[in-house]
């Protein structure tokens, strides 16, 4: 959702319009991710009323990069979904940890949070409003 280079964005919601008939005609259910690695940090404040993310119901799962325009570090980005009832299973596994189990999706495990903090600093600093502006 969004493109990094002209600041264009897609429309998700025509497509999920269709899957609303598709299921309908087949019954079949099919979700939909965002990846809004470019828009996911510019349209809830330049462009509001674009409808892309959880308040369409088919959304599970939105990803973002902060270092796009979230003015984070390099290398910050996630994923987060609706739910919990939304994150695959698949993705889930156990670890141990401090002699017990831990279920974790974490991808790549123990790694610098400066990127993490960098990037929460920045939302308590500038909130919705300062995000707006910028």
């Amino acid at each position: 959702f969004g493109v990094t280079y002209t600041g264009n964005y897609e429309f998700p919601q025509p497509l999920h319009d269709a899957l609303d008939k598709f299921q309908a005609d087949t019954g079949i259910d099919i979700d939909m991710h965002i990846d809004a690695a470019s828009g996911g940090f510019l349209a809830p404040f330049v462009a509001p009323d674009i409808v892309w993310d959880f308040r369409l119901p088919r959304v599970k799962s939105i990803s973002a990069s902060g270092h796009k325009f979230g003015l984070a570090p390099l290398g910050c980005g996630w994923v987060i979904w609706r739910d919990e009832e939304a994150l695959p299973q698949e993705l889930v596994f156990n670890v141990d940890y401090l002699g017990g189990q831990i279920g974790t999706f974490a991808i790549n495990f123990s790694r610098p949070a400066g990127q993490v903090i960098a990037q929460y600093y920045e939302f308590l600093r500038l909130g919705r409003e300062g995000y707006t502006k910028v």
